[in-house]
């Protein structure tokens, strides 16, 4: 209300209201009244202004959800990330990888045998790895509580495979695979031998009759040795890849196709593996002795002598292949000896399922590095036999 008896409204724009500011611009008349124009104006100012803080506050407030929602995956991250423990570990802990085992089981390893803390630990560090599908079966040396990072780290790294490699040459015979075996799985030879012996538990390949020994069916070639495995799991693995050999290359059916049976085929095959330095002479060592056998005479193979000799305990050096009593000396019996009398690698194998087509009844070394000639009739070989032994070629004079 006026002083003159006259109301009085005074003009303000509503974000003054709001915000408490006074207009005064100095176009007021004295009784607090603008133009229009000008009231126009300090209203869009103020307009202006409230938009300004009104983005203000909206940008504080989009600011503010981030940082929560930062806050909060940060939380989530910590509350369930995989457990892990931190560092390389210590103490030593063998570990098994099965053949198949991806990442999700060998995580499944390494916490059962607390290598590291949760399954996630490793899986997590084997996704951020491409070498982790590089992991091979087998023994690996670890350590207790590692990080996951560690843990696949040192398995990658070589030096933790535990790889303990037994090689058996061609021509091994099964007293020598004995000796090795026992050395490379740290057992008596005495163990090795009770295994060897309980055939019926070797898993001998079925078409092979009733043998005696194991002799002949220990392929040659070289195994890894698991730490821990039994004798008779090192020689079962033995006479498996044997039956599988055996398999792939027709052994036993070529065996049959010569009139042999396979267990035949077998012991001449070590023959001819245990005569012959060069496997291009085996196929012609077959014939001969396939050639021997047709006409009834003794095959006279001084490597079937040694091996009766071995097997005897007596000294191949001193003992007279001719007089040998034995049931391996074919010189005072015919035909086949009664077991192999080695472990004949796949060329002899093949040899004696393939031999060479040829009249040849004798054959001796013609030269100091051991090549074979071969011979139809014994005047020919009798001059060669003596040129041998006047070289020193390995005949006896």
């Amino acid at each position: 209300m006026s002083f003159d008896g006259h109301e009085s409204v005074e003009t303000r724009d509503p974000g003054s209201l709001l915000f408490g500011d006074d207009v005064d611009d100095g176009s007021s008349d004295d009784h607090g009244f603008l133009p229009p124009a000008s009231r126009q104006a300090v209203r869009l100012a103020h307009r202006r202004k409230l938009r300004r803080r009104r983005q203000l506050f909206g940008m504080i407030g989009a600011l503010l959800v981030v940082a929560l929602v930062a806050a909060s995956y940060v939380a989530f991250r910590t509350l369930y990330a995989p457990k892990d423990w931190a560092g390389p570990g210590s103490g030593t802990v063998t570990v098994q990888v099965h053949s198949g085992d991806g990442a999700d089981a060998i995580a499944s390893t390494l916490v059962k045998q607390g290598v590291v803390r949760s399954s996630g630990a490793f899986t997590k560090a084997a996704a951020a790895n491409s070498k982790s599908g590089s992991i091979q079966a087998g023994f690996y040396k670890l350590r207790k509580h590692m990080s996951g990072v560690s843990a696949l780290n040192l398995m990658l790294d070589p030096s933790s495979h535990i790889v303990n490699k037994l090689t058996i040459p061609e021509g091994t015979i099964d007293k020598d695979v004995i000796t090795k075996l026992a050395a490379a799985l740290k057992v008596s030879d005495a163990q090795v031998q009770s295994a060897a012996a309980d055939i019926e538990s070797l898993g001998l390949p079925d078409g092979y009759g009733s043998p005696k020994s194991a002799e002949g069916f220990l392929f040659p070639d070289t195994y890894q040795l698991d730490p821990g495995m039994s004798p008779t799991d090192a020689l079962q693995m033995m006479t498996s890849e044997f039956t599988t050999q055996d398999k792939a290359n027709g052994f036993a059916d070529g065996a049959k196709k010569l009139g042999l049976s396979p267990y035949q085929a077998l012991i001449i095959a070590s023959m001819a593996q245990s005569e012959v330095k060069y496997d291009s002479d085996a196929p012609k060592v077959v014939r001969v002795i396939l050639n021997r056998l047709a006409t009834g005479m003794p095959l006279q193979v001084d490597a079937a002598s040694v091996y009766g000799a071995k097997v005897a305990g007596l000294d191949p050096a001193k003992v007279d292949f001719s007089k040998l009593d034995s049931p391996y000396n074919t010189y005072l019996h015919n035909g086949l000896p009664p077991t192999p009398i080695s472990n004949p690698g796949q060329s002899a194998l093949t040899a004696a399922v393939s031999p060479a087509a040829g009249k040849w009844l004798f054959y001796v070394n013609i030269d100091a590095d051991g090549h074979l000639g071969f011979f139809e009739n014994a005047a020919d070989f009798q001059a060669a036999a003596a040129k041998c032994a006047q070289n020193n070629w390995g005949c006896a004079g």
